[in-house]
């Protein structure tokens, strides 16, 4: 059965990017449902770092994650 207008936000950590390169178990996390949720039917968007990867809707609120770009204040 599919619901109409099924719109949801994934909010993502922005330390690394999401998926991460490497280590970011939150960020996969984050990339497993919203990859999951678009594959259901969703629409889905993804607040991440500008260089994620996504099939979602991104809307990006830093260049890169913090960890990865040390000139990147997380505060």
């Amino acid at each position: 059965m599919l619901i109409p207008n099924k719109k949801i936000a994934v909010l993502s950590p922005v330390a690394w990017r999401t998926p991460p390169r490497q280590y970011g178990a939150w960020e996969t996390v984050a990339s497993n449902i919203a990859e999951g949720l678009v594959a259901r039917g969703w629409d889905v968007t993804l607040f991440a770092t500008a260089d994620s990867v996504t099939s979602a809707h991104l809307h990006a609120v830093v260049k890169h994650g913090y960890e990865e770009d040390r000139d990147i204040d997380p505060k």
